[in-house]
């Protein structure tokens, strides 16, 4: 039997529990929409809750990694950036030398050629020591550290990659490279014996000269040693012998002379050098290894990577040199102990060059400035210049193609698929939760419908009660 009282029934605690509910639904998807956020805590979704948090984590890594990735970016393209300048300014330091190659510039012209070298040999210092986002990196300061070197042993060594701390190079070697030789022998007078015309080829090009009868060799070996940026060889007199010798610039089996006679009796043959020998740090590297060229090697000896140039002549066992120091360093992927290393040498002008010379050797007051005949070897130091930046500017162009470009593709589709796996549990559909809204505020609006009609029942029952007890 039904019963008024103060309490309220079954049925109206049920319309009261269900528009608690719809209101609690709804207020928990319209902080859903307005936080972008499916998951606010634990309780909404346990199992999802765990697997957002480990790809927020992935993700917060991930980000870290990109700002690394793009501030070496950043650095690796404005020290490719410098370097490509100091490139320019070799150029501009070959331009001014060639246009006097046949010695045919004035005193005058000679001397403001000068002033034009001597200005782009201080723009490559300065390019050199400009900083990139606060490092330098092209004077030395982002190399290793290197201890012990004797120069009069090893002309050059770089230190590509090394997996310790701190790593030690010794060795000894065995035989040192020889040039490519070759001589025409003369008449007792140091003259030539007879017309001809010949083509001298080297490992750096050719050139084509004509000789006469009774000319003296040393007059031939300046017309040779004029063209020797052309072909890469010298020519030198041994007045005892009376030979004019042929010697290429360089060293090794690459370094390559030979003489062809078009027209007349002068010479006809060719010669090559050969391969330094040595063992460096256990390793033996015989003259035939692809491992050596001249008196350079590369090795790799259990993760430490490097060149190693040792000075012209010398055998027996070099100084141990200490290797240390971190170079560049770059953490370039989530797992921030995993490092990139990038180590750049010295690129001022006292050293660059190679077997002809350094680059400050041209400046005014050095051993081959002025030009005239100090132009053929200064374009051998600008060419030998030019190769030695072309080896930096490989590795670091190799570095950021191989490191910095790759992590960067790495990173960004990692971010890609970490945000899109976080947006498949996390993310909020605005449209789903309009009609999750409506839905709800209809279930509390019948339920409130509900209750006004319950509640007018209630009231007619007592009004009713009230007239037939007379109370009205």
């Amino acid at each position: 039997m039904a019963r008024i009282g103060s309490s309220i029934s079954g049925i109206e605690r049920s319309l009261l529990n269900n528009l608690a509910a719809a209101n609690a639904a709804v207020l928990l998807s319209r902080l859903r929409e307005s936080s972008g956020h499916q998951i606010t805590s634990p309780a909404d979704n346990p199992a999802g809750f765990v697997r957002l948090s480990s790809f927020q984590n992935q993700l917060s890594n991930v980000r870290s990694a990109m700002t690394n990735v793009t501030a070496a970016s950043s650095l690796v393209t404005q020290t490719q950036s410098g370097l490509e300048q100091i490139a320019a300014q070799l150029e501009i330091i070959r331009t001014e030398l060639l246009a006097d190659e046949n010695h045919t510039l004035t005193p005058d012209e000679r001397a403001a050629a000068q002033a034009k070298i001597d200005t782009a040999i201080a723009a490559i210092n300065d390019l050199a020591s400009t900083s990139y986002d606060n490092r330098r990196t092209l004077d030395g300061s982002a190399d290793f550290l290197y201890t012990g070197r004797n120069y009069s042993q090893v002309a050059e060594v770089t230190v590509y990659a090394k997996p310790d701390s701190s790593e030690t190079i010794s060795g000894n070697v065995v035989s040192t490279a020889t040039k490519g030789q070759l001589a025409y022998t003369g008449t007792v007078a140091n003259q030539v014996a007879a017309d001809a015309t010949f083509t001298l080829t080297g490992n750096r090009g050719n050139a084509v000269f004509s000789v006469t009868a009774g000319e003296t060799l040393s007059a031939v070996a300046t017309r040779i040693n004029n063209q020797s940026h052309k072909t890469g060889v010298t020519a030198s007199v041994d007045a005892v012998a009376h030979t004019l010798n042929f010697a290429t610039v360089d060293y090794g089996s690459s370094a390559t002379a030979a003489i062809t006679t078009s027209s007349g009796t002068f010479l006809n043959g060719s010669s090559a050098g050969t391969n330094a020998s040595a063992v460096i740090n256990g390793i033996t590297i015989a003259s035939s290894s692809n491992n050596v060229d001249g008196n350079r090697f590369t090795v790799n000896s259990n993760g430490l990577r490097f060149s190693i140039q040792f000075a012209v002549g010398f055998t027996g066992t070099f100084g141990n040199i200490g290797v240390s120091g971190d170079a560049l360093t770059f953490a370039l992927s989530p797992e921030l102990n995993h490092t990139a290393t990038l180590a750049i040498p010295d690129v001022q002008a006292y050293g660059l060059g190679g077997n002809s010379g350094t680059l400050d050797q041209l400046q005014t007051g050095g051993s081959l400035s002025g030009l005239g005949n100090n132009t053929a070897q200064a374009i051998r130091v600008v060419d030998e210049a030019i190769g030695a930046l072309a080896r930096v500017n490989g590795n670091v162009d190799g570095f950021y193609n191989a490191a910095v470009s790759s992590a960067s593709s790495l990173m960004t589709d990692l971010q890609t698929d970490l945000e899109s796996s976080i947006e498949s549990i996390d993310g909020v559909n605005d449209a789903q939760e309009a009609d999750i809204q409506a839905y709800y505020e209809g279930l509390a609006a019948n339920s409130i419908a509900g209750l006004t009609v319950l509640n007018q029942q209630r009231w007619a029952i007592i009004n009713m009660i009230q007239h037939i007890a007379g109370l009205d």
